[in-house]
């Protein structure tokens, strides 16, 4: 799948992205109660540009200038922007 065929609800995604720039993580709290940590990281394809939900023990892995997999990921809406991730169900590796 290309970035531009990308829409917010998408779910079953498959993308190979090149990691352009990472913001600093931040912590949350998840709905058991127990904190987290998410990252937002800008992917990019010959198709264009989209923001990368990066969570917990994924964001040692994606780092600025590497190549990443999402298999079975999602995307959603947030503030005006679709984001993807590879969330509960899927996985993202570097390749």
């Amino acid at each position: 799948m290309k970035v531009s065929e990308i829409n917010p609800g998408a779910r079953k995604i498959d993308v190979e992205l090149n990691i352009v720039e990472t913001e600093e993580p931040r912590n949350y709290t998840r709905r058991d109660g127990k904190e987290g940590r998410v990252m937002t990281a800008i992917g990019k394809d010959e198709s264009g540009k989209i923001k990368v939900s990066v969570w917990d023990a994924d964001i040692e892995k994606v780092k600025v200038g590497a190549k990443i997999k999402i298999t079975n990921g999602y995307a959603r809406a947030f503030r005006d922007e679709t984001y993807v991730s590879s969330g509960i169900y899927g996985k993202l590796e570097v390749v």
